[in-house]
C-alpha cells in the first residue's frame, strides 16, 4: 500500500496537519516573544499524554517521549525545530507583530496569511508535523522533541541548549528544511552585523520636500531566496539618491538582518527649480528597475508625492557617507558553494536601516559556508563602515555545518524517501543558517540531518507552503522515525 495511503490518505493527513499548525499558530512569535508559543506546544503535547516538558533558561522547550512498545532498544532520536518567526509585515496593514497571530488562508493549493503578515510556517509547518507524528500513533523508538527561541535572530537559543538534553542521542532530524526531497547534509555559517553613526543635522534648505519610496519589492529569505535577483529596495533606493543632489530629511527600509528588503523611503529635500528634473529622473529610474526586475519582482512601485518641507536635514557630508556607505555594501551572491556549484558559498545582505534620534542604524548579514570567505568579506563591511564613520555596535556569530552526504542518518532519511516516493532523494548543502550547526556541536557523536515541506517566501508577506508536500513529508517523516 502507498505509504500515504496507508497513513488515512493526502487529503486526511493535510487537514490534520493544518489543524495542528492553526492550533500552535494562534499567538504571535517573534523572536524572543516565544512564550506563549511554547505554552501552546505544551497544552497539545499534555493532550496526548505526553511530558512534562523541560524548560531553559533561554525559553527552549524539551519533552521525552517513551519508545512505542517493543521499541525500546532503538537508538534514541530527537526532532527539532524553533518556535519563533521573522513577521515580516505589509506597510499601512495595521498588522501588529507584538500582538497579532498570522491569519491563515488556504487558497490555490497552498497555504498562506491573508496578506497582512507572513505565515510562520518556517517552522511550526515542521513543528506540526512532528506534533501530527504522535497524535497518529506512529510507532517509534526513544524520542526526544526538542523546541527552540530565537532562531531567527543568530540561532540564540539553540546556543544556549543545554548539552545534557542531548546525551545520548544517535541523531538529530531538524524540521526546517524548506524543501520536499531534498535532504540537507550541510549549512552556511553566518555573521549579523549592526552598525551605527550619529547623524549631524542643519537647518532644511529652502526648496520643495518631496516623499520617494521603493515599495512592493517581493522581499524573501536572505539565504534561501538571495541568488533570485529580487531588488534589494534599501541598496537601490540609496544609489539613486547618492547622485541626486539632493538634501536627505529620512531615510528607512526593511524589516530585519536575515529578510531581502522590499521597501525603502526617503524625505528629501531639492532647491528651487530642481524639483521637476528630480520628477524626470525618478521616473527613468523606476522604468528601468521596473523592467530589469519584471519576471523577480512584478509588484515594484516607485511613489513620489510633495511632503511639508521639514525642520532639519542630514549635513551634506553625513548625507553623502550615509547613502554611499548603503549603496557600496556587498549584497547579493558572492561566490558560489565549493561541492554544490547550484548552492550559494558565499553571500550578503543589506536587510534594514532605521533612525533611532539622531542614530543611524543598519543592519546587515553575511552567510558563508567557507570561514575564509567569511572573514574577507568581514572585513570589507568592518572597512567600509569605518571609511563612512559607522562603527560596528552590536555582531553575532554562528558556525556553519560542513555535514557529509554519507552520515547514516542522512541515509536512512533517504532510505525512507525512496520507500514512499519510489525514486532518489536530494542530498545537498543550504546557505542558511540551520540549527544542527550550533546543536551538533554540543554531542559531536550524533548524526544530523535537516528535511522539511515546500515553504515559498519565507520572511515575506507572501510566505506560503504547498500543500501537496503536506501527506508526502507526514509520510516522510513516518518512514523515517519508524526505520530507526
Amino acid at each position: 500500500m502507498d505509504a500515504v495511503e496507508a497513513l488515512g490518505g493526502a487529503q486526511q493527513i493535510t487537514e490534520e496537519i493544518l489543524e495542528i499548525f492553526r492550533q500552535i499558530s494562534r499567538c504571535p512569535r517573534p523572536s524572543g516573544h516565544e512564550e506563549a508559543a511554547g505554552k501552546a506546544l505544551e497544552a497539545f503535547l499534555e493532550a496526548l499524554g505526553i511530558g512534562p516538558a523541560e524548560r531553559d533558561g533561554a525559553g527552549n522547550l524539551l519533552v521525552s517521549v517513551p519508545p512505542t512498545p517493543g521499541r525500546e532498544d532503538r537508538p534514541l532520536l530527537v526532532l527539532q525545530g524553533h518556535m519563533d518567526m521573522v513577521c515580516a509585515v505589509r506597510p499601512g496593514s495595521g498588522f501588529d507583530r507584538l500582538t497579532d497571530a498570522p491569519v491563515i488562508r488556504v487558497r490555490d493549493g497552498f497555504v498562506r496569511t491573508d496578506g497582512r503578515s507572513s505565515l510562520g510556517a518556517d517552522n511550526h509547518l515542521g513543528n506540526a508535523a512532528v506534533l501530527w507524528l504522535l497524535q497518529k500513533g506512529v510507532p517509534h523508538g526513544p524520542l526526544r522533541l526538542l523546541f527552540t527561541t530565537a532562531e531567527e535572530v543568530g540561532l540564540v537559543g539553540a546556543a544556549q541548549v543545554p548539552p545534557r538534553w542531548l546525551e545520548g542521542a544517535w541523531g538529530l532530524l531538524n524540521t526546517d528544511g524548506f524543501h520536499y526531497g531534498r535532504a540537507i547534509a550541510g549549512s552556511a555559517g553566518g555573521r549579523r552585523e549592526s552598525y551605527r553613526r550619529t547623524m549631524e543635522e542643519t537647518d532644511c534648505p529652502a526648496g520643495t520636500a518631496l516623499a520617494v519610496e521603493i515599495s512592493g519589492g517581493t522581499g524573501g529569505h536572505s539565504g534561501d531566496d538571495i541568488h533570485r535577483g529580487r531588488i534589494n529596495a534599501i541598496q537601490a533606493l540609496a544609489g539613486f539618491l547618492r547622485d541626486a543632489g539632493c538634501a536627505v530629511a529620512e531615510f528607512s527600509g526593511g524589516t530585519a538582518h536575515n529578510a531581502i528588503p522590499g521597501r525603502a523611503e526617503a524625505v528629501v529635500v531639492l532647491p528651487d527649480g530642481r524639483a521637476d528634473w528630480f520628477r524626470r529622473r525618478w521616473a527613468d529610474f523606476a522604468a528601468a528597475a521596473g523592467e530589469a526586475h519584471r519576471e523577480t519582482d512584478p509588484h515594484l512601485r516607485f511613489p513620489l508625492r510633495a511632503v511639508p518641507l521639514p525642520r532639519k536635514a542630514w549635513t551634506a557630508d553625513c548625507a553623502r557617507d550615509a547613502l554611499d556607505f548603503l549603496a557600496t555594501l556587498f549584497n547579493g551572491v558572492c561566490a558560489m558553494h565549493p561541492r554544490f556549484p547550484a548552492v550559494p558559498g558565499a553571500s550578503a545582505n543589506l536587510g534594514k536601516v532605521e533612525r533611532e534620534g539622531k542614530t543611524l542604524g543598519v543592519m546587515a548579514f553575511l552567510r558563508c559556508a567557507d570561514q575564509r570567505e567569511e572573514d574577507r568579506l568581514a572585513a570589507a563591511h568592518d572597512e567600509n563602515a569605518r571609511r563612512h564613520g559607522f562603527t560596528l555596535s552590536a555582531l553575532s556569530r554562528y558556525p556553519g555545518w560542513p555535514g557529509s552526504p554519507e552520515d547514516p542518518l542522512v541515509g536512512r532519511v533517504c532510505a525512507a524517501f525512496r520507500r514512499v516516493e519510489g525514486r532518489e532523494m536530494e542530498v545537498s548543502a543550504v546557505h542558511v543558517g540551520l540549527e544542527p550547526s550550533v546543536l551538533g556541536a554540543k554531542n559531536p557523536a550524533m548524526h544530523l540531518v535537516s528535511t522539511g515541506p515546500d515553504i515559498l517566501d519565507a520572511h515575506s508577506v507572501d510566505e506560503r507552503a504547498r500543500l501537496d508536500t503536506l501527506p508526502r513529508y507526514a509520510a516522510l517523516l513516518a518512514e523515517t522515525v519508524g526505520g530507526i
